[in-house]
Parts: structure tokens; sequence; C-alpha cells
């Protein structure tokens, strides 16, 4: 049996060599699948303030809390930590995901919590933030996702 290797906590998760010694209330392996896919939602939400006139909106609010700048300083410095932003959210989300993969049993179950983490961070920012409408071709679709990746995180059966 392989030499379990601490993280750099020096806290022991369980693995699929190390079981848990009690019950948790969320896998070490699901949380960070969960936070991973948070990331990934963020990445993209950066990338669209990035872009969007949304930075400029945030730019004028800054301009008032700093009035000696020049307001196209500050919208430059916007975009830029916007694009600094989607770095470090490209950086935590596969920090996260290989520490899933690493802690998992399975790496469909994995996708899929990062996948539906994905999906439901970026339609909350989406509603919340832009005032996007979510149709119903959307919500059908990704059900579709959902249910696909939740068939392929099943037990396989004898048939």
């Amino acid at each position: 049996m392989p030499e379990i290797q601490p993280d750099h906590f020096g806290k022991q998760y369980p693995n699929r060599d190390n079981p848990a010694e009690f019950n948790y209330v969320l896998a070490p392996s699901s949380f960070f699948a969960l936070s991973a896919g948070v990331f990934a939602a963020l990445s993209s939400v950066s990338a669209k303030l990035a872009v969007d006139q949304h930075t400029e909106s945030v730019a004028q609010a800054l301009g008032l809390i700093f009035p000696g700048f020049d307001g196209r300083l500050l919208g430059l410095v916007t975009r830029a930590s916007m694009v600094a932003a989607i770095g470090a959210s490209n950086f935590f989300m596969w920090l996260l995901f290989t520490k899933a993969l690493r802690y998992g049993q399975s790496t469909a179950r994995v996708m899929m919590l990062q996948t539906v983490a994905n999906f439901a961070t970026t339609a909350a920012c989406g509603v919340y933030m832009f005032g996007d409408v979510l149709a119903i071709r959307w919500w059908m679709g990704a059900s579709l996702i959902a249910v696909g990746l939740a068939l392929l995180n099943t037990e396989k059966s004898e048939f």
C-alpha cells in the first residue's frame, strides 16, 4: 500500500487509499469540485466584465470614490483587474479541480459536481449581475446535461 502524502496544511483527507474514519457532511472531493465549478464561472464573469459596458459603470463609481483620478485611467485599471481576475480564477479552478480528482473516488463524479456548480453559478451571476433572462431552452439544456452527467456517474449494472 502506498504511503499517504499529507497536503499542504498537514492534514490527511480521505481518498481511495485512506478511507474516512467518520462521516463528513460534504466529502473533501465534493467540496473541491464544487469550488472549482464556482471559480470556473467567476472566470467567465470576469471576462464579461473585462469587455462589457458594466466595467465603465464600475470605473465611474470608482471615480466618485477617488475624484482626483482620470476616468480613463480608472477604466483601464478596472479592465486590467478583471483580466487579472480571469487568470486568478482559472488558477484556483485548476488547483481545486486537481485536488478534487486526487481525493475523489470517481472522475465522473468530480466532473458532474464541477459542471453543475459552474452552470448554477453562471446562471445566478447572469441573472443577478447582468439582468439576463434564462429561457426555457436554457433550463432544458442544463437539465439534459445534468441528467447525462448523473447517468455517467451511476453504477454499472449486470444485464
